[in-house]
């Protein structure tokens, strides 16, 4: 009993080191991040435009792309964590980008934050920014969080944390089958 009371407590530190709390530290009056996302139909990289991406804006993305499988990555650009997140997203999308859609949703406070952090550092994946109602829709509560969508769009997976560009690729894989 011991051992397992200590592997959970173990498990829930490491994933409490690997995601970042809602809070951004740059706005007392909200205590988080307000997200606006960029939306995008097709999947290509970001181009330094930020479309809007809402709860309807991705209900749309997800019935125009429905055959494919999504991966949707709640970020932020002061987070350190979704920083180590953001290459093995880029290098699954080089990867599996022809069989699963991979978008990244910032919930930065402000479009200006996100073209700022963009500037210096462009990725190789579709970005949008979001808002908080479509961070409530799937309760995030610390970011990065990664949700998944099956090929009809139905969600069937969300959690926190950074995962290993390998895990990726098997969820990848295991959505196609």
């Amino acid at each position: 009993m011991k051992k397992l009371w200590l592997i959970t407590a173990l498990s829930l530190g490491l994933l409490a080191l690997t995601a970042c709390s809602g809070e951004s530290g740059n706005d007392a009056k909200t205590g988080g991040a307000a997200m606006a996302p960029a939306h995008e139909t097709a999947a290509a990289p970001s181009s330094g435009s930020f479309p809007f991406m809402g709860v309807t804006e991705l209900d749309q993305y997800l019935e125009t792309n429905a055959g494919r499988p999504t991966m949707l990555f709640f970020w932020a650009s002061w987070c350190p964590s979704c920083k180590q997140q953001i290459p093995e997203l880029e290098e699954l999308r080089k990867t599996k980008g022809d069989k699963i859609n991979i978008v990244a949703l910032s919930v930065d406070e402000n479009r200006d934050a996100l073209t700022r952090y963009m500037d210096k550092h462009p990725m190789d994946v579709p970005v949008y920014w979001g808002d908080q109602a479509v961070a409530r829709k799937f309760r995030v509560e610390a970011i990065p969080t990664l949700v998944i969508f099956d090929k009809t769009g139905k969600q069937i997976f969300a959690q926190a944390g950074v995962f290993p560009g390998s895990m990726l690729g098997a969820m990848a894989d295991k959505l196609n089958q």
